[in-house]
């Protein structure tokens, strides 16, 4: 059995057979014709033409070291190996670009003899570096006119720089740079940042054409990727504006512009937003420190949004400021001027309310930061910041929570200048109250601060509780406080202050002694369920020294007793030593009788305790013993309560014998008569 009739076949050929047989030589012709005509391509004078036109483009040198051969696939054209363009005469950091292959791909109709259309671009394995030179002047511009051989200390490019005719029918439909390089070098700043791994991709229709650019690098250890889109380059490298759209994203960085460009010098005017949730660590690798923002100011999540202006001066100007840090959100305007000794920052911000946590994370008062039992801070306090800029700003605010301590409304101006800040409270309102003056803090010569400050209608016992953790004082306060002091922590700031204090509170009780119980059960160790001491007024005033605050014209008015004290509070231990000196009326009227009482130990839980030695050398008195010498006061007790003198060598010696054959007499004395 035969498998194949040749027979057949030619016999019963018709008429579309031919032109099938026909195609198919014609095909074979045409795939002969095409494997010749790769020999035929002018590679030569490929190369000659994209080398001339990028000189002309240029005006820098274009040279071909590798070998330069012909492709068909996946595209006709030419590839090139071993590319260098050179950078500008001024320049020593090498070429501006050096290239391991570069592909051009263009239109079949070279084959029929046709222009040379660049349909495509690809350049592999390059290093291009982008360099400014200290008179801001870069290597960018390109200068294809006779001056090109200018002195470096001559400014930008002469009449020759930017868009020249020979590149007004430069157009590439598909250019794409892959695993390259690239290098910024500014020798106005000394500063160096390099992109790895750079993959881009564009299209260049003409140089008045809109340029769209997307691609991805690595900036340190930070993937980047990058979109953006420029409507026509030949403004920008004129120097004028050109309109711009910037969409650059890191894993945890995002930042967005649509306005216009200027780059030569650098100029912005339009719309950006900038988003971080890493503290901006990207600008590590650009060779900026990025800020260290504390919780409630960015620590977790920045999102802002503005009108920018950046000036050909430097000056930056924001406008319509609308910001999210950590979910606290802040509108207003800044102006920031670099170009002086320091940075000026100028501006109004507002909030509705901000929440601000503890640095340790703990909402509540007492703790090492604000005191608590251990004290006040020893951290020294980095004073650095005060340094960092000259500022003019207003605040205006709602609502300001940090932890448990509570601001309702905040207007205040803040001036900073070379280390030296003042803060202007006017006012600041909270716990019921108003406080008005100023703050300063000045850095210049070490840490020292100052506070002029008058509160009114303060509510004491809640303030007491956020700051200090004691709810012993409730009452409505007013105060005057002029306090100095210096130190390199808090601990050392709150013992060196020096100044004045007065203080006026309203009706109010203090928590722990309950002087109208003793009167009413005639017991001085009474602690009744209550354990508090009314008053309607009370006022003193202060003399501070060394962090001690000393006085002697406390006076107090309750039911039942009037009352006068004197001591001292140390500040900077968070101490008391004090002596309450109250006289007891049981009927409301008429002669009363003086219960002292002594107030010592840390403030936070201080010790309160009857001073029987001084009830005790009253009744003395009374009994006729006037002489007050401290020997036949010691003698006369020890004859009293029947010890040796010597044993009496201490006050709290007198006051263990006191409790010992005293304490049934003054009960007595407190009772009817």
């Amino acid at each position: 059995m035969r498998l194949f009739d040749a027979r057949f076949i030619v016999r019963k050929k018709g008429p579309g057979m031919k032109w099938i047989v026909r195609g198919v030589i014609a095909l074979l012709l045409l795939a002969v014709v095409l494997v010749g005509a790769v020999w035929l391509i002018p590679t030569e004078r490929i190369a000659r033409l994209a080398t001339d036109r990028i000189e002309a483009a240029t005006g820098r040198a274009l040279t071909i070291e590798g070998s330069v051969s012909a492709t068909l696939w996946p595209r006709l054209g030419v590839r090139a190996e071993g590319i260098t363009l050179a950078n500008a005469d001024w320049s020593v950091a090498g070429p501006m670009l050096v290239a391991e292959a570069f592909e051009i791909g263009m239109s079949p109709g070279i084959l029929l003899g046709g222009d040379v259309r660049i349909d495509s671009l690809t350049v592999d394995g390059a290093r291009l570096v982008l360099e400014r030179r200290a008179n801001g002047s870069g290597n960018w511009i390109f200068d294809t006119g006779p001056d090109d051989t200018a002195p470096d200390d001559e400014g930008t490019a002469g009449p020759g720089t930017g868009s020249d005719a020979s590149m007004t029918d430069l157009a590439v439909d598909d250019a794409v740079l892959m695993d390259s390089e690239i290098v910024w070098i500014d020798h106005a700043t000394d500063r160096r940042i390099e992109l790895r791994d750079v993959n881009l991709q564009t299209a260049f229709a003409g140089i008045d054409a809109p340029v769209e650019l997307s691609g991805s690098a690595a900036l340190g250890e930070h993937p980047v990727r990058l979109d953006a889109r420029l409507e026509a380059s030949a403004s920008l490298l004129d120097g004028a504006p050109a309109a711009v759209t910037v969409s650059l994203d890191t894993e945890a960085m995002a930042l967005d512009f649509d306005g216009r460009l200027g780059i030569d010098p650098v100029s912005l005017e339009g719309v950006a937003t900038v988003a971080s949730s890493d503290g901006f660590a990207p600008l590590e690798a650009l060779g900026v420190a990025p800020p260290a923002l504390p919780p409630g100011l960015g620590a977790a999540q920045v999102d802002v949004a503005a009108s920018v202006t950046l000036t050909p001066q430097g000056t930056l100007h924001l406008r319509d400021i609308a910001a999210a840090f950590d979910g606290n959100r802040i509108t207003g305007d800044l102006d920031l001027d670099p170009t002086g000794e320091r940075p000026r920052l100028v501006g109004a911000l507002a909030a509705d309310a901000l929440t601000f946590p503890r640095p340790d994370g703990s909402g509540g008062a007492g703790n090492n930061a604000g005191g608590g039992r251990e004290g006040w801070s020893a951290d020294p306090i980095d004073v650095s910041g005060l340094f960092a800029l000259d500022a003019e700003l207003t605040v205006d605010t709602g609502a300001i929570a940090y932890g448990d301590v509570g601001i309702d409304a905040l207007t205040a101006a803040l001036t900073l200048e070379n280390g030296r800040a003042v803060l202007r409270l006017d006012p600041l309102r909270a716990y019921g109250g108003a406080v008005t003056g100023r703050v300063v803090v000045n850095g210049r010569g070490g840490l020292s601060s100052r506070a002029v400050l008058d509160v009114t209608g303060l509510e004491l016992q809640s303030l007491l509780t956020d700051l200090a953790g004691q709810d012993r004082l409730s009452a409505t306060g007013a105060a005057s406080i002029d306090l100095l002091g210096s130190g390199e922590s808090l601990r050392a700031l709150m013992a060196g202050l020096e100044g004045e204090v007065s203080l006026r509170l309203g009706p109010g009780t203090f928590a722990g002694l309950d002087i109208a119980g003793m009167v009413r059960t005639r017991d001085l160790g009474y602690r009744g369920e209550g354990q508090q001491t009314v008053f309607e007024a009370l006022s003193a005033s202060f003399d501070v020294a060394q962090g001690v605050a000393r006085g002697d014209d406390l006076t107090i008015e309750a039911p039942y007793l009037t009352a006068t004290g004197a001591g001292a509070i140390d500040l900077g231990r968070r101490s008391l030593d004090y002596q309450l000196i109250p006289t007891l009326r049981p009927d409301g009227d008429g002669d009363g009788l003086t219960v002292p009482l002594l107030i010592d130990g840390p403030w936070d839980d201080p010790r309160v305790r009857p001073d029987l030695e001084y009830v005790a050398r009253q009744q003395l008195d009374v009994d006729g013993v006037q002489d007050r010498a401290e020997d036949r006061v010691r003698e006369k007790l020890a004859e009293e309560l029947e010890v040796a003198p010597e044993r009496l060598d201490s006050r709290e010696a007198i006051e263990d014998a006191i409790r010992e054959r005293v304490g049934d007499r003054l009960r007595g004395l407190l009772g009817d008569r």
